[in-house]
């Protein structure tokens, strides 16, 4: 079982908004027993996926990304995590199909792939 969560201009905390990130990360349940809370399995950064951090920390740049990310959609007091639990409650229940609340820009797949 495996939701898309697409996100926006997403924030990572400490930096405000020196850092705006647009891609999409692949929920899915982090428990058969327990269907309703999700996991980050995979994030993706334009064209680029992120590998997972080490446990223990550290790792690459991409791969801190990746934590800081995950931390983001993991916390409900951030609007990303409010809506990427949203659309994971919407999905498990399958009441509405997910469709992505921020939706991309015309002409930005273009620019974040030139970089």
């Amino acid at each position: 079982m495996t939701c898309t969560y697409h996100f926006e201009e997403l924030k990572i905390p400490g930096l405000g908004e020196g850092m705006l990130l647009y891609g999409k990360a692949e929920l899915v349940a982090n428990d058969e027993r327990y269907p309703d809370e999700f996991r980050v399995e995979d994030i993706q950064i334009g064209d680029k996926w992120l590998p997972r951090a080490p446990r223990g920390g550290g790792g690459t740049f991409e791969q801190m990304l990746f934590s800081a990310i995950e931390k983001v959609l993991y916390d409900e007091k951030t609007v990303h995590g409010r809506q990427a639990a949203i659309e994971w409650g919407d999905f498990v229940e399958g009441n509405t199909p997910v469709i992505p609340v921020f939706k991309r820009r015309a002409g930005l797949a273009a620019l974040v792939g030139a970089y």
